[in-house]
């Protein structure tokens, strides 16, 4: 008599995957109300970890700090994330903050071998930068020091932010530009400004979307003025007690208009 063959476990294959990146001196372990946001919505989802964001890290490893570094690890770290859902139907949601935004986009727009998200919330993308930023763009070009950081202590991945890692961004930025929207443009992408961010220049990121007629691109305008972390920063907008319990909620229900979901997101 024949027996019947082991059962096996079905393989599942994931149909919606989401990848979450950082900001600039932000500790990733921060993106966690965005991850699990993402895990709500029925997404399997990464969080990404540029070099320099972790507090144990040894401080050898910022002289690996770089525009090319940091785009590499974001593509290798992208292409794993997706790997599991790189069919032409699936959902790949990128989710990224600040520096995580324009390091995104950096690579989408500039190389062609990458696989494309199928939607975007990019939140406090560092795609316009106020004049502000000027003297810290004068003085990234050395190849030592640092500066005090500008985030909040409680979301800080380090007390300093070396300069190198503030010239990594510029060259990041400054190389998107060569290229913005080349393969992102018609991609549908909800940004999530803040009118009073102190670092990105949100009025200029939305009158270059209107003069674009980028319609695939929403704005989701968001004030934290009732968050009761102190202090406040107007460019920290990640999380429900940056952003303020409200405004949290109303963040929350655009995503979940936006990305979709079966499941409540709150």
């Amino acid at each position: 008599m024949l027996s019947a063959p082991a059962s096996q476990e079905p393989v599942v294959h994931q149909t919606r995957c989401a990848f979450v990146m950082h900001g600039l001196n932000t500790h990733p372990k921060k993106m966690s109300d965005l991850a699990t946001l993402a895990e709500k919505l029925g997404f399997t989802t990464t969080v990404g970890i540029l070099s320099g964001h972790q507090p144990d890290e040894k401080k050898t490893t910022d002289n690996l700090v770089s525009e090319n570094q940091w785009r590499q690890e974001f593509k290798e770290q992208w292409s794993q994330s997706v790997s599991k859902c790189n069919g032409p139907s699936n959902e790949r949601l990128f989710i990224a903050y600040s520096l995580g935004a324009v390091t995104g986009l950096s690579v989408f727009d500039q190389d062609d071998s990458v696989i494309l998200p199928t939607k975007m919330i990019l939140i406090s993308p560092a795609l316009a930068l106020r004049k502000k930023t000027i003297l810290i763009r004068a003085l990234s070009w050395l190849p030592f020091g640092s500066l005090p950081s500008v985030n909040h202590p409680d979301y800080r991945a380090r007390p300093n932010t070396p300069l190198k890692n503030y010239n990594a961004l510029f060259k990041i930025h400054d190389g998107w530009k060569k290229f913005q929207w080349k393969a992102t443009s018609q991609i549908p992408t909800l940004v999530v400004l803040s009118p009073d961010d102190e670092l990105v220049d949100s009025q200029n990121i939305e009158q270059s979307l209107k003069q674009r007629q980028q319609s695939s691109w929403q704005i989701h305008w968001l004030s934290n003025e009732n968050s009761t972390l102190r202090p406040r920063y107007y460019h920290l907008i990640i999380d429900e007690l940056s952003q303020g319990k409200q405004q949290w909620d109303s963040f929350t229900e655009a995503a979940v208009r936006f990305a979709g979901g079966k499941t409540e997101a709150k």
